[in-house]
């Protein structure tokens, strides 16, 4: 507390060494800070951290703030800056709101401008196709509409943490009174109640059990509802609820349910997008990494076709986890320099395969050749809007852990191949935990069979019966997805010679 008090400030190094913790964990309580208000960070590297309100004094070299560009970001994005309609359409900065989702958009303000109290909706699409975004800025649209106050927050609740207990799930949703289960010492209020006045968007809603289908869909007939251990219907609430579902709302809920949800908002896949978003898409993504180390990156043509390609059954999530590799990749070859350059050799074969794949879908590959120039360039602080975050925002800064281990592996006196090779495998390692944990391991046949041919899953099971029977030995079950997945891929380089 007291170097964050000083005018210079910390650096995540100092305050990670200080406190005895990991650089990582200390980068992401770091920036939770600056998100509340409490903790002001610098634009310039390395990056130093102050308490709010104190005038920080840095000898690094200054890069005005976002808010000191706004008249140089009023000349280049007059229609995002100036003006009230922007103000009020959060949804006029979603790319494809004129497109591909211009149906989802019409749908989602209809329903929270609906007289009185808006219609509760249901968000569906494919694993990474952005409902939890697509859900942040409903909500940013219902306050900058006036709909929702101000100082009210979006309350989350997974529905698959639940699962498989209605009676911890009621605890969770509705609350419990003092005595209701042994540990309950006190009464507590539930996310209900969190949300009255509100928004309560209920993520993997195919997986809340049938009972607590019923207690919502008694809820949003009524309005009312009891905590654990009480009687009778003894409070209220006005909540509007959004659902998101990557299932087929008709055989994974209860049809007196899903009659209480009058609009069902339909995502698109990221492959049935039209050529003109997915370059937008790739620009947006790439800003947001540009923003966080404040330098310009450049993409050559063939990068951003090897981003788009190698797009599979991860929609615009798995986009994002490629551009986060990519940038992280290319920043640690350049990171002297002021702007960041990635062209074919900064990424990994499994992105450039990418290019590949594109080359045998041969209309899109004509579509994006007509729009693509040789490189793009994407400045830092272009691309930002009012919507808060989405489910596939890294809770840390990449960059900042980045910079702190090649500095230390340098001292230590390693070369620049080894400081890569080194830091290459930790990326992939920080990013790869992050995304399984956001739905991107592939723990159903299910979403294994969006990619990979029925029969070629089929095969991987008798292998895995023959060898755990022969040698007596049980695999991980991950085995059949890494079987299927080398086997899928080793017939499609076959087919391509």
């Amino acid at each position: 507390r007291s170097g964050l008090g000083e005018k210079k400030g910390l650096s995540t190094s100092e305050v990670a060494d200080h406190l005895a913790i990991q650089r990582s964990n200390a980068s992401k309580d770091l920036n939770q800070l600056v998100k509340e208000g409490r903790v002001e960070k610098s634009d310039s590297r390395p990056v130093r951290y102050w308490a709010a309100g104190v005038d920080a004094i840095s000898s690094e070299k200054y890069v005005p703030s976002y808010k000191e560009n706004r008249p140089q970001r009023e000349k280049a994005f007059p229609q995002r800056v100036q003006g009230k309609p922007s103000d009020r359409d959060i949804f006029a900065t979603i790319i494809g709101a004129n497109g591909s989702m211009k149906n989802a958009v019409e749908q989602a303000k209809a329903a929270i401008l609906y007289p009185p109290k808006g219609l509760n909706c249901l968000i569906t699409g494919p694993t990474g196709s952005g409902k939890t975004y697509f859900a942040h800025a409903m909500f940013q649209f219902a306050k900058s509409n006036q709909v929702i106050a101000e100082d009210k927050e979006l309350i989350v609740f997974n529905c698959a943490d639940y699962a498989n207990n209605p009676e911890l799930l009621m605890s969770h949703l509705f609350g419990y009174v003092r005595g209701a289960f042994t540990g309950a010492d006190q009464e507590k209020i539930g996310i209900i109640d969190q949300a009255d006045e509100s928004m309560l968007f209920l993520d993997e809603i195919h997986r809340l059990p049938p009972e607590g289908q019923e207690m919502i869909f008694y809820f949003m007939d009524h309005g009312t509802f009891s905590r654990l251990g009480e009687t009778g219907k003894n409070h209220q609430a006005n909540v509007r609820i959004v659902g998101a579902t990557t299932e087929d709302p008709n055989s994974t809920l209860l049809d007196t349910f899903t009659r209480r949800i009058p609009i069902n908002i339909q995502l698109p896949f990221f492959e049935k997008r039209p050529a003109s978003e997915k370059v937008d898409l790739v620009r947006v993504l790439v800003g947001q990494e540009a923003t966080r180390i404040q330098r310009t990156i450049t993409l050559t043509e063939d990068v951003v076709k090897a981003l788009i390609g190698s797009v599979s059954f991860g929609n615009i999530g798995q986009l994002k986890s490629n551009v986060q590799l990519v940038c992280a990749r290319g920043f640690l070859n350049h990171m002297q320099q002021d702007e960041i350059e990635i062209d074919l050799l900064d990424l990994p074969e499994g992105i450039r395969s990418g290019l590949i794949v594109l080359g045998n879908r041969r209309n899109e590959l004509a579509e994006l050749s007509k729009i693509l120039e040789p490189k793009i360039s994407v400045q830092p602080n272009q691309n930002l809007n009012n919507i808060q975050s989405d489910s596939y925002e890294l809770p840390y800064n990449l960059y900042d852990i980045i910079g702190d281990k090649a500095a230390l592996l340098k001292a230590d006196g390693l070369d620049q191949e080894a400081i890569n090779h080194f830091i290459s495998t930790d990326i992939n390692v920080h990013l790869k935990s992050f995304y399984k944990d956001h739905g991107f391991s592939f723990n159903s046949v299910n979403k294994l069979s969006e990619f990979v041919d029925q029969k070629v899953i089929s095969v991987t099971n008798q292998i895995y019966e023959m060898v755990r029977q022969r040698l007596n030995y049980d695999f991980q079950q991950n085995f059949i997805y890494a079987m299927s997945l080398h086997i899928s891929s080793f017939l499609k380089k076959i087919h391509l010679g």
